[in-house]
C-alpha cells in the first residue's frame, strides 16, 4: 500500500478540484489505478488529509449512495430468502442522474486513474453480502445474479439453471420425448417430476442427442441433458432421480451427473448413426427381398410430409450402412436398418409419394406401410 503517492502534486492538484463537492468513495475512486491494496473509501481519506479539506455532508456524484450500502445488502439478502445456494454475483441498475454526474466529473478531471462507480457499488455491496450472509462471490456461472434496480429501489434475482446429463431408454410409444400438448406424456416429464419435486424449480427444458419418432421405442442409452430452470433448492440427490424414474418402466435412466451448458452444446453437436429395427407389412406377399439389399450407400430425401407443417421443404443425402431383414409372415418382415443421422427411416420403407428414393416399396414393386419402429442402437462409439 503506497500512500506516498497521493503525495504527488499532479493527484493534489486533481484532488483539490472535487474533493469539495465528493465523499470520499467517490474521490478515492478517481485515483483507482494510482494504486492498489486498499479500498476506494481509503484511498479517498488518504488523499483528503493530503490535501487537508474536509469530507462535505453530501456527495454531488453518488448522491450519498455509499452511505447505505448496508441497507441495499440487507434488502438483497432478505430477497433472496427461500433460495438455496451457494454462489453469487452481484450488479446494478444505477440512476440516471448518478450516470451524467460522473460522467461530468470525467469531463472535469479526464479518465486515466479512475475505475467506474458502478464497479466500486458491485464489489463493496457483494462484500457485504458474503459477510453478512455466508454466501460466495463468483463472478463465472454464480448460482445467483442480484441486480439491483437503484431507481426502484429493489433488486431482481436471476437463478441459475441446474444441468443434468445422463441417457436415457424409452419403452413404451406415443409418449414424445419433450413437453408437447398434444401428448399427456413425455420423456421429459417422466424424468423431470420428480426433479421438479426436489428442487421447487419453475419448470425444465430437455436436451436430446436427436429424438425418436412418438410411435417409437428407444431401445439403447440416448444422451440428454435436462435443464431445471429456476431451481429454488439446487442440492439433487442423482440416485434417488434415477431410482425414481425407473420404477416407472416406461423410461430408464443412467449415467447421471451434473452438468453445464456446455454439456447440452455437446449433445446438440452429437450425429451418431442409428440402427432401426421396423415391421414392414407390404400390400401384395413379400418376394424377392434380397433386390432392396442394393439401396445400401446414398439415398435422398426431401423432407417427408408428416413434419412438412414444422420444417423446411429440403432435399437431404443420406447414407444406409447396413441393411438386413427376417420375413415373419407372407406380407410381413422385420426390417433392420442402419443409417446415418437425419435419416428418415420410415420414409425408406414407403417412399413417402416419391419423396424418398430409392425406397423398399420402390424397389420391389410393392406399396409398403410401417407397423411399427424401434431405434435399438445409437452408435456412439465407446463407451
Amino acid at each position: 500500500m503506497n500512500r506516498s503517492v497521493f503525495e504527488k502534486s499532479y493527484i493534489k492538484d486533481i484532488a483539490k478540484e472535487i474533493a469539495g463537492k465528493v465523499c470520499n468513495n467517490c474521490l478515492g475512486r478517481q485515483f483507482a489505478k494510482v494504486s492498489t491494496g486498499m479500498t476506494n473509501r481509503k484511498r479517498g481519506e488518504i488523499i483528503r488529509r493530503a490535501i487537508r479539506l474536509p469530507e462535505p455532508p453530501n456527495c454531488s456524484v453518488c448522491n450519498d449512495l455509499f452511505k447505505n450500502l448496508d441497507k441495499y445488502a440487507d434488502i438483497s439478502i432478505k430477497k433472496l430468502k427461500g433460495i438455496e445456494f451457494r454462489t453469487f454475483v452481484f450488479g446494478c441498475r444505477l440512476p440516471k442522474e448518478i450516470i451524467k454526474n460522473e460522467e461530468n466529473i470525467w469531463e472535469e478531471i479526464g479518465i486515466e486513474h479512475c475505475e467506474p462507480i458502478k464497479s466500486e457499488i458491485n464489489r463493496e455491496i457483494g462484500k457485504i453480502i458474503e459477510k453478512k450472509a455466508k454466501y460466495r462471490f463468483k463472478r463465472e456461472r454464480p448460482d445467483v445474479t442480484i441486480l439491483f434496480d437503484f431507481a426502484k429501489n429493489t433488486p431482481s434475482i436471476e437463478i441459475s439453471s441446474v444441468f443434468i446429463a445422463g441417457r436415457y431408454k424409452k419403452f413404451v410409444r406415443n409418449i414424445s420425448q419433450s413437453r408437447w400438448k398434444k401428448y399427456k406424456e413425455s420423456v421429459e416429464s417422466v424424468i423431470g417430476k420428480p426433479i421438479l419435486k426436489v428442487t421447487r424449480a419453475d419448470e425444465t427444458a430437455f436436451h436430446g442427442a436427436g429424438r425418436e419418432d412418438v410411435d417409437a421405442r428407444c431401445l439403447d442409452w440416448r444422451p440428454f441433458v435436462i435443464e431445471i430452470v429456476r431451481p429454488k433448492k439446487r442440492a439433487v440427490n442423482l440416485s434417488k432421480i434415477k431410482a425414481g424414474v425407473n420404477k416407472t418402466k416406461k423410461v430408464a435412466i443412467s449415467c447421471l451427473k451434473l452438468g453445464t451448458m456446455d454439456d447440452v452444446r455437446a449433445v446438440k453437436k452429437m450425429r451418431p448413426d442409428k440402427t432401426y429395427s421396423i415391421v414392414v407389412e407390404f400390400e401384395k406377399p413379400a418376394e424377392n427381398l434380397d433386390a432392396f439389399k442394393d439401396s445400401i450407400g446414398i439415398i435422398m430425401q426431401k423432407t417427408p410430409t408428416r413434419v412438412l407443417h414444422r420444417r423446411a421443404d429440403r432435399l437431404r443425402k443420406r447414407k444406409i450402412k447396413s441393411i438386413n431383414f427376417k420375413k415373419i409372415g407372407r406380407k410381413k418382415i422385420v426390417l433392420e436398418v442402419r443409417g446415418e443421422a437425419g435419416f428418415y427411416a420410415k420414409e425408406f420403407v414407403t417412399g413417402d409419394n416419391g419423396r424418398t428414393r430409392p425406397s423398399v416399396a420402390e424397389i420391389l414393386k410393392n406399396p409398403a406401410k410401417v407397423i411399427s419402429l424401434d431405434v435399438t442402437k445409437i452408435h456412439l462409439g465407446k463407451r
